[in-house]
């Protein structure tokens, strides 16, 4: 029975080991896991902080034992610019690379923060610095993957060999000395790579103007900035967030009228959009208002990525002052002169190299002294330095030698040159803070020329050791430049002189348009006059029907009077725009001179003037040409025109045509057109072709001229690639001489004779007009020729009354353009889209006062099919009709 009670307990005793052994591993394995998080970083998957301290604790190093402390340099700049995402990840990495740069025996662990340990065994000094020659490669070779965010890292080791005995937290703080100086190397070399970064940044804005106070240097994948020139006032920080900067420039800096067309130029997909070559420069004005000055924003693309967006860019900032005179004021002369020699020295990769590009002569002198000590002769400024700098024994006083050199200055600045001939007045303004001034002045040299010099003095007060006395004694030095800038002066004189003309100039043109509307006022008042006092007459004599077509007579003469005036403007203003076209039309000359005689001689006739025609030979050579037609009638009876008005009762005009010349298909021929007139004076005849030229102060109400003849019909020949040469004597009379190419036509069947009367009874006319008048006038005259006439009163009107009739109704629209509801074009597209069998066929012909080409070209565009100018004659609307309807 006791066996049975021992054996039991025998296992009891192995089944509570058993347990206990069990419940011991699995401790044991959690320990391990426990252990492994302690000293994992979860950033980076390196040893974390608590390991390397672990490891920075032992009290005993080996003899091959190495530390290496690495610390990263970007971190707070990516962590400020891109937020703390960026920044982790800025880590990652770097801890990435460390590890696979590092051979895997080695120990490679997070101290924490941007800080990496090395802990290194059997590395000498020599392979130490192989190894870390490697990790610089690979860091670099994996920043060309990120050229925005590249890996900066300062380093520094110690080893145990160097230091016996010394603990491994000793060698850790040995290696982190270490590594602080090569940050600082590290540093200066990439502040000297962004140094010459800006002086390259800096070119490339000069090319663009050498106004612009302050620049930032912006990235657009990383949306951030850095000041790469700032004027003291500047509202921006040094660096930072472009979008911040773009809300903070919108909001103080930006009138509100401005600011959402602006702030959304300046968006990144905006600028990223319209940048694509170094041409794409925008521009963005503000405060266009304010009285004294604006403000311009300029955007230069620098390059782009590899997907061909945007990159890096400049925001320039730039500040255009107005004055009234065209130049600013002395001492705001002086403002911009000390802000541009400061950015050339701040800019200028040398310091005394940005001094030597400001100055042609430099020299030296101790103001506490008065003591001209000595000048510096500039390379390749010999010759200017003779020039500025008198031949003066030196050292010297040089309050003496600015009295010897007063003698050349001009009374007109003497003032100004005065202001630094004195070492004690230099020294006045130092100990009252001006540390720099400038004045300009001018001199007469001996050759009796000008030349203005601008005088700039900087000071400076240094400690200097007297030999004589033993003794250290406060100085005050003065380097003194002087550059020579009667260029200058000479541009803003050729400046001033060209805003004086072109001022000038506009008022000359606006006394043109003065006398212009002058003129303009009192050649339409004239006729009207006459026609509205016609009118008084014929409301009180409504019996006298003799008397009434008297007057109708007289009115019409008035009426085709205003008619041509307005022609002839609308055409002056053509010819001068450029915008007369003429015609490559078949013309038969014998036919073209045929009907000018028979327009010129009546007139002549009528004014007891003899005409006479004569040509060189019995026939002309090549009566058939090509040319415009309308153009050369206007252009003779404009002449001949003239030469009636200003001739005499028995008078006589004598014409003379010969072909003058004939080659490669074009035969020129000359007119050569006398008069037995008034004549010209020779001042007259210099502006003969100056629009509203008139030589007689009474031309305009004894002749009923506009002054526009000879301009047109010069303008007309010169487009023809012609001449027109005039001579004249007082009290003989004038003689104009045309010669005008023509290509050679060879000879066309006549078309057959149209009749002179055209044929409109029974045609349905559709007439949209909004003018009553006018309205009234076209239906009688139309309905009187055998046309039925329908009256819209507007386009949507008519639009109305042709979709309401049936297909047919109407044989032709007569169309004016200029109408209330829907004008005339609008109609014409809105009955050309109509589905019906006559919409896209029936006549539609414009009827308006708009007579430009443009406006008919407009006008046919819209789908009518002929245009005629207000005001119209009968004849020409009733062609019009008969043409356009095949009757």
């Amino acid at each position: 029975m006791l066996e049975k009670y021992i054996t039991a307990d025998i296992v009891v005793l192995m089944l509570l080991i058993g347990y206990e052994f069990i419940k011991a591993i699995q401790y044991a394995a959690m320990n391990r896991l426990l252990q492994r998080k302690v000293y994992l970083d979860d950033a980076t998957g390196l040893p974390n902080k608590n390991k390397c301290e672990e490891l920075l604790s032992e009290e005993e190093t080996d003899a091959d034992t190495g530390v290496c402390s690495f610390d990263l340099n970007n971190l707070r700049r990516i962590n400020d610019s891109r937020g703390h995402e960026a920044g982790d990840a800025y880590i990652r990495r770097f801890a990435i690379c460390l590890r696979a740069s590092i051979p895997a025996e080695q120990f490679v662990g997070r101290a924490g923060g941007d800080e990496f340990l090395v802990v290194t065994h059997g590395l000498g000094r020599e392979q130490m610095t192989q190894c870390l020659e490697k990790v610089r490669r690979d860091m670099a070779e994996e920043s060309r993957v990120y050229p925005d965010t590249q890996l900066s890292y300062a380093v520094g080791f110690a080893l145990a060999c160097d230091f016996p005995g010394s603990t491994m937290r000793e060698l850790f703080n040995c290696a982190d000395k270490n590594m602080y100086i090569n940050k600082n190397h590290v540093k200066r070399e990439e502040a000297a790579a962004e140094k010459n970064q800006g002086y390259q940044l800096l070119k490339l804005l000069n090319q663009h103007g050498s106004n612009f106070s302050d620049c930032l240097y912006c990235d657009a994948g990383m949306d951030t900035y850095r000041a790469i020139r700032s004027s003291e006032n500047f509202f921006l920080a040094s660096d930072g967030a472009y979008s911040g900067a773009v809300e903070q420039i919108i909001e103080e800096q930006i009138e509100k009228s401005c600011q959402a067309d602006i702030r959304e130029g300046l968006q990144i997909s905006e600028l990223q959009k319209k940048m694509h070559t170094k041409k794409d420069v925008l521009e963005y004005e503000y405060n266009i208002g304010k009285q004294e000055a604006y403000n311009r924003l300029t955007l230069i693309p620098v390059d782009w990525d590899e997907d061909k967006k945007l990159h890096h860019f400049l925001l320039a900032f730039e500040t255009i002052r107005k004055t009234s005179e065209g130049q600013t004021g002395a001492k705001e002369q002086l403002q911009l002169y000390y802000e541009q020699l400061k950015q050339s020295i701040l800019e200028n990769d040398s310091y005394v190299d940005a001094l030597l590009e400001l100055s042609d002569v430099i020299y030296t002198v101790n103001l506490t002294k008065d003591v001209l000590e000595r000048r510096i002769v500039l390379n390749g400024k010999e010759q200017k330095s003779r020039e500025l700098f008198m031949d003066y024994s030196l050292p010297c006083s040089y309050q003496d030698y600015c009295w010897e050199y007063e003698k050349k200055i001009t009374q007109e600045t003497i003032a100004g040159y005065c202001m630094t001939d004195n070492c004690e007045k230099l020294r006045k303004r130092f100990e009252n803070g001006e540390t720099n001034m400038s004045v300009e002045y001018c001199a007469r040299e001996d050759d009796g020329s000008i030349r203005w010099v601008q005088k700039t003095v900087l000071m400076t007060r240094m400690v200097v050791f007297d030999t004589e006395i033993l003794a250290e004694i406060p100085m005050i030095y003065a380097i003194i430049l002087l550059q020579d800038t009667t260029q200058r002066h000479e541009r803003d004189e050729q400046e001033q002189a060209r805003l004086q003309a072109a001022f000038n100039e506009m008022r000359a043109e606006s006394r043109a348009k003065t006398n212009f509307l002058s003129r303009m006022s009192h050649d339409i008042r004239t006729p009207l006059n006459g026609i509205i006092g016609l009118l008084k007459i014929d409301e009180t004599h409504f019996e006298d029907k003799a008397l009434i077509r008297e007057n109708h007579k007289k009115m019409k003469i008035a009426a085709d009077y205003l008619l041509s005036l307005i022609n002839d403007v609308l055409q002056m203003s053509k010819i001068e725009e450029g915008h007369i076209v003429l015609t490559h039309e078949y013309i038969c000359l014998k036919d073209l001179v045929y009907e000018i005689e028979s327009i010129i001689t009546h007139r002549a006739a009528d004014e007891d003037i003899q005409w006479i025609y004569e040509k060189n030979k019995e026939d002309i050579p090549y009566p058939y040409v090509y040319g415009s037609s309308l153009h050369l009638r206007q252009i003779f009876l404009n002449i001949y025109g003239n030469c009636i008005k200003y001739n005499r009762p028995g008078g006589k005009i004598t014409t003379v045509m010969e072909a003058v010349d004939v080659h490669d298909g074009i035969c020129t021929y000359r007119w050569t057109i006398s008069d037995t007139g008034i004549g010209m004076s020779a001042e007259f005849l210099s502006r003969i072709f100056d629009p509203f030229s008139q030589e007689k102060t009474d031309a305009r109400s004894v002749y009923q001229g506009t002054g526009l003849g000879m301009a047109i019909a010069r303008g007309l020949i010169e487009q023809m690639h012609g001449s027109i040469e005039v001579t004249s004597q007082v009290g003989v009379g004038s003689v104009f001489v045309i010669t005008i190419p023509f290509e050679i036509a060879e000879k066309q069947k006549k078309d057959e004779e149209i009749a002179e009367k055209y044929n409109i009874r029974g045609l349905h006319l559709l007439a949209a007009e909004d003018n009553e008048l006018n309205a009234e006038i076209i239906e009688m005259l139309l309905t009187d020729d055998g046309a039925k006439v329908t009256v819209a009163k507007n386009g949507r009107q008519a639009v109305e009354y042709f979709e309401s009739n049936s297909p047919g109704t109407f044989d032709a629209i007569l169309m004016d353009v200029m109408m209330p509801v829907m004008d005339g074009i609008a109609a014409t597209k809105a009955i050309r889209a109509m589905d019906r069998a006559d919409a896209k066929t029936v006549p539609i012909i414009a009827m308006t006062a708009n007579a430009f080409e443009e406006d008919a070209k407009r006008c046919l565009a819209a789908g009518m099919t002929a245009h005629l100018a207000k005001p119209f004659q009968i004849e020409d609307v009733e062609k019009a009709i008969v043409e356009c309807c095949g009757k």
